[in-house]
């Protein structure tokens, strides 16, 4: 069996596996849309696994080259994105006191241009995209905000969604969590056949059988298994699977 980091470089070889169309976080911005930032967000909290957080880069910007050719400057991702900069930093979900703090090493010029479009998303967010396309973030900047804004944000999405003893974690395990979760929302308590494996991933860690939950993880293949365009989703989960599996050996 392959190992993540084998894995993962097969994946970033694998010519269409990380287009713009795969790494759509469409479910995580529905969920989120539908279920507000906890209000207290936990700021002490366990680092994830750089390997982990390389696997979240690699499936919504693939590279650094690529991100220079494709997302330097603002982009609609589509459906219900808003204008997103960075590495997959979505200013349709934010606020502008949020995008000032997060981003003020873009300058104040380049925050007033970008301001306007938070909140809106979907049609709104396309047609106001123009306005922003001066806007240029450098991927050294793009990268220091994801690791040290967005990677700390969803790590406490996620264990706030989990039980407590998820903070116990290893890092890879936990990273394969966070992964999850930036794409498909912290929707471990939500209703329907959808998120049956999401809910079992809650269960196994109340119940402490952390062994089930890379079963868990490849089960949601189920979702996107036939659909060569969502091929990239259904890599992303078996990488989830061996990181927290190999999280566990360690």
């Amino acid at each position: 069996m392959a190992s993540f980091d084998e894995l993962l470089l097969q994946t970033l070889q694998t010519p269409g596996l990380l287009s713009p169309d795969v790494s759509l976080d469409e479910e995580r911005k529905q969920f989120e849309s539908d279920h507000p930032e906890p209000t207290l967000l936990m700021l002490d909290i366990a680092p994830i696994s750089d390997r982990a957080v390389d696997m979240i880069v690699a499936f919504e910007v693939t590279s650094e080259a690529v991100y220079d050719r494709l997302y330097q400057h603002p982009t609609w991702p589509s459906g219900a994105s808003g204008v997103t900069i960075g590495i997959g930093y979505d200013i349709g979900y934010t606020t502008g006191a949020q995008l000032a703090k997060d981003w003020a090493a873009l300058g104040a010029a380049a925050l007033t241009t970008l301001t306007p479009t938070c909140g809106k998303t979907g049609a709104a967010a396309s047609q106001i995209l123009p306005q922003t396309k001066g806007v240029s973030v450098p991927f050294a900047l793009a990268n220091t905000v994801f690791r040290q804004t967005d990677v700390p944000r969803y790590t406490s999405r996620t264990l706030a969604a989990l039980p407590a003893s998820a903070a116990n974690l290893k890092p890879d395990c936990l990273g394969a969590l966070v992964s999850l979760v930036f794409n498909r929302g912290a929707s471990f308590n939500t209703a329907g056949d959808r998120y049956t494996e999401m809910r079992a991933i809650h269960t196994d860690i109340q119940n402490q059988t952390l062994g089930d939950i890379p079963a868990q993880i490849r089960s949601m293949k189920r979702l996107w298994a036939g659909n060569p365009s969502l091929a990239g989703l259904v890599a992303r989960r078996e990488l989830e699977a061996v990181l927290f599996e190999e999280g566990l050996a360690a």
